[in-house]
């Protein structure tokens, strides 16, 4: 099997350019803390690069709840973060009260690709939690163990075993996520669904960074992309342009009422049915709700606009279209209220 990763021209370290796993717990006194990171860790204590990992909406979902959602995104500065949220065994004394040792402890997976490969997002995150759930389920809690010992001064033999066994078991951890990042990759590229045109813009993206897709095999005989070049400049962009079912027309800060409006468009032909928009906002690691409407039929190309209280010292809130039927999340995005004169659709 020819490797795609491997196929690179800049080798092993370009997993870069294709993703980053964060496998992350909850610490009752320090809040949201890495497990780890793939494929490096050098940024971990960077606020800007883990900014959208601390305020990633997939932190105030239940596990259960979560489960008619499937998993979280959302985009953030050309990125989009797929979040999911499992629970696994703990062997941990909780630092807060009420909460007993074998209180399962609760672990977040996230993915971010780069836009241009989100087609891979859905599949990806599924892939990735279930195969660390299933094979790590009762093993986490040893890497959570050494992380909570290993700065301590003093460090008696059993915290030396425990600094020992989470090392070991990082360091498979790590090699696990690798193998699955490769192997997915390796595989999802070359599915028969060329004519997509969001798979002709990923895999141009791939080209440009330099990755081996020259074994995709044709299918009967001839190749199944159509003549549209994501980056042949002949090409005018509508026709590359992918129609968002919902766009964001318009957003305003009411001072008199203190409110945020938004201008929600149908963007499609069709008439929609129970669809929900919800506006929360989020501070620290709690979530509030603020609006919360269903639309009983929105209708092609309607315009409806929404209106949703600005709650003191809080900038950022984060908007969902769900399709109650299904549980789909249509649009997830997050709105900043000291740029809402720079947001665009």
């Amino acid at each position: 099997m020819v490797d795609l990763i491997k196929g690179s021209s800049k080798g092993t370290s370009c997993i870069e350019d294709l993703c980053y796993v964060y496998v992350l717990y909850f610490d009752e006194a320090k809040g949201h803390q890495p497990i780890l990171i793939f494929p490096t860790e050098e940024y971990k204590d960077s606020k800007k690069f883990m900014r959208p990992i601390k305020y990633h909406p997939i932190w105030f979902f239940d596990v259960k709840g979560q489960d008619s959602l499937d998993h979280v995104d959302v985009e953030f500065k050309g990125y989009t973060f797929f979040g999911k949220k499992i629970q696994t065994t703990s062997k941990r004394k909780k630092k807060r009260a009420g909460l007993e040792v074998e209180t399962p402890e609760t672990i977040v997976i996230i993915i971010s690709l780069p836009n241009d490969l989100v087609i891979f997002g859905d599949e990806l995150i599924r892939i990735i939690s279930e195969k660390v759930k299933e094979k790590y389920h009762d093993k986490l809690y040893e890497i959570i163990e050494y992380l909570d010992v290993k700065d301590e001064i003093i460090k008696s033999p059993v915290v030396k075993e425990k600094i020992n066994k989470g090392l070991e078991l990082k360091k498979q951890l790590n090699d696990f996520i690798c193998d699955n990042v490769k192997s997915y990759f390796n595989d999802a590229i070359k599915q028969q669904d060329h004519l997509s045109i969001k798979k002709q813009k990923a895999i141009s993206f791939l080209t440009l960074k330099g990755y081996n897709v020259s074994y995709i095999e044709p299918v009967n005989g001839k190749t199944e992309f159509s003549d549209i070049q994501l980056f042949d400049s002949s090409k005018k962009s509508e026709e590359l342009s992918i129609e968002a079912p919902f766009i964001i027309e318009n957003v305003n800060i009411i001072e008199d009422s203190n409110e945020l409006e938004i201008l929600i468009k149908n963007n499609t032909q069709k008439d929609k049915q129970n669809i929900m928009v919800t506006i929360n906002h989020l501070e620290e690691f709690f979530e509030k709700e603020v609006l919360n409407q269903e639309i009983e039929y929105w209708f092609q190309e309607e315009e409806i606009l929404f209106a949703s209280p600005i709650l003191p010292r809080i900038n950022e809130y984060l908007l969902f279209i769900i399709d109650n039927k299904t549980s789909e999340k249509l649009v997830s995005r997050k709105i900043d209220i000291t740029l809402v004169n720079k947001i665009k659709s």
